[in-house]
C-alpha cells in the first residue's frame, strides 16, 4: 500500500464502503425498473459502475474531502483496488447524488451500523402511548431531526421541513394541553370559580 493513503474516519465509526453503496444504488434502480415494467440494466436504468462512483465523489465532495476517506482493499486476484470508506454524512450526500430513494436506504442501513433503533421520529400516532416527559422528547427529537434532515437553505428538501413543522406545531399542540396541571375550582385563565 502506498504512504499517502489516509485511513478516515476512525475505526470505531460506522462506514459504508463505495462498493456498498453501488449496490445500494443499484439495488434500487433494479427496483424501480421492475416496477415501471423496464429491464435492469437497460436505456432508464443503467447499472452503475463503481469507477463511475469513484470519478463523482471528488465533484460531490471536494478533491480534498473525499480524499480523507480514501482507502485501499485486495480484491480476490490480490491486487489493490482504491475505495472510499464513507461515514454517514458522505455516505448519503453521495447517494443523493445519484437518488433520493438510495439515500433512504443508505441512511437505514448507517442506523443499522451505528445499532440506532430505527424510529419514524415524525410519526406521532403513538404519542398516546407514551408518557407526557416522553411526548415531550419525541417532539423535541422529531424537531432536531427534521432541522438537521431537512432543514438546510438551498435544500431541496425544504419543502419537506415546512410539512414537518406543521406536524411537530401540532403534536407540540397536544403534548402542551397534556402537559398543563388543570387545578380543580379554576377556569382556564387559573380565575377561581365561585
Amino acid at each position: 500500500m502506498s504512504n499517502d493513503i489516509v485511513f478516515l474516519p476512525a475505526p470505531d465509526v460506522a462506514t459504508i464502503t463505495s462498493l456498498e453503496l453501488v449496490d445500494f444504488i443499484n439495488e434500487v434502480r433494479l427496483q424501480k425498473a421492475e416496477r415501471e415494467g423496464l429491464e435492469f440494466p437497460g436505456k432508464k436504468y443503467h447499472r452503475l459502475l463503481h469507477k463511475n462512483l469513484l470519478v463523482k465523489t471528488s465533484k460531490v465532495l471536494g478533491e480534498k474531502h473525499s480524499a480523507k476517506f480514501l482507502a485501499q482493499y485486495k480484491d480476490p486476484s490480490g491486487r489493490w483496488v482504491k475505495h472510499y470508506k464513507f461515514p454517514r454524512r458522505e455516505a448519503c450526500l453521495m447517494a443523493m447524488s445519484y437518488d433520493y430513494d438510495a439515500q433512504a436506504r443508505v441512511f437505514d442501513r448507517m442506523d443499522e451500523l451505528e445499532g440506532r433503533v430505527n424510529v419514524n421520529l415524525m410519526d406521532f400516532s403513538s404519542l398516546q402511548d407514551m408518557t407526557v416527559r416522553e411526548m415531550q422528547n419525541r417532539v423535541t427529537l422529531a424537531e432536531r431531526f427534521s432541522f438537521e434532515e431537512h432543514g438546510q437553505k438551498g435544500s431541496g428538501l425544504m419543502h419537506k421541513r415546512k410539512r414537518d413543522k406543521k406536524e411537530i406545531e401540532k403534536a407540540k399542540e397536544v403534548v402542551i394541553e397534556l402537559s398543563q396541571l388543570r387545578l380543580p375550582g379554576f377556569d382556564s385563565e387559573v380565575n377561581l370559580i365561585s
